[in-house]
């Protein structure tokens, strides 16, 4: 096994060089970790924001974030998630061996299952036709009326459970990078808190919706999606 002098080992680029390939494909992924980082941070303040706006009422949040599909919010929640899936996806795409883009991949392909296969209706009556009957209720999407509105929101929920869990590895491995090649230990600290934040609040979606533990309007299924979607952005 040889071993390197500390002359024959490589510099990192210098980010102020734009003419370097190596420094701009660099950039390109810093940029693209900074839209979706900010994009999660603000997506769940836009909601309750663009609600209030359109309704001309008081601030008002749902029982989730998915619920929003529901609300006049729809198309902002489906550009909003398609945008960062988009982006997951094709990060550091020019390196499709490492564990980054494999799990950025699956974390993007999960959150565009999120948007196009809707929750169920909030707020139904027992007795509410649900979508795949005929006439199609009111507020059905067509692929809950072709596939029925329990089925897509199972497939909802396994989605965003994926989505999840994958923001949480993702945040595991950034740490784990700076910890070994940037030898910032501090900064690796950081973000794997925020991986372990994401996996406590899937405990407490758990937990609470057990105990039925409702803050304000808050219930522990929007407060658990809020804080992982927040400790994403702030890890990215």
């Amino acid at each position: 096994m040889s071993v390197h002098s500390p002359e024959t080992i490589p510099s990192p680029p210098d980010l102020r060089d734009h003419t370097d390939p190596a420094v701009l494909y660099r950039l390109s992924n810093l940029v693209t970790r900074a839209i979706v980082g900010t994009l999660g941070i603000l997506l769940p303040l836009a909601f309750i924001i663009g609600e209030t706006v359109f309704l001309r009422g008081g601030v008002h949040v749902r029982g989730s974030l998915s619920a929003y599909y529901h609300t006049s919010m729809r198309d902002l929640f489906v550009a909003g998630l398609c945008v960062i899936g988009f982006f997951l996806a094709t990060y550091l795409s020019g390196e499709p061996k490492t564990a980054d883009f494999r799990l950025s991949l699956v974390a993007g392909l999960a959150v565009l299952g999120v948007a196009f296969f809707p929750t169920m209706r909030p707020h139904l009556l027992p007795s509410a036709p649900r979508c795949g009957v005929t006439p199609m209720p009111d507020g059905c999407s067509a692929i809950q009326q072709q596939l029925g509105e329990r089925l897509v929101a199972g497939v909802h929920f396994t989605f965003a459970a994926v989505f999840i869990l994958s923001l949480a590895l993702i945040c595991f491995v950034f740490a784990k990078r700076e910890q070994d090649h940037k030898h910032d230990a501090r900064m690796a600290a950081i973000v794997r808190a925020c991986g372990w934040i994401i996996i406590g609040a899937v405990a407490w979606v758990a937990v609470g919706g057990l105990l039925n533990v409702t803050i304000w309007e808050l219930t522990p299924l929007y407060l658990g999606e809020v804080v992982s979607v927040w400790a994403f952005g702030a890890a990215w």
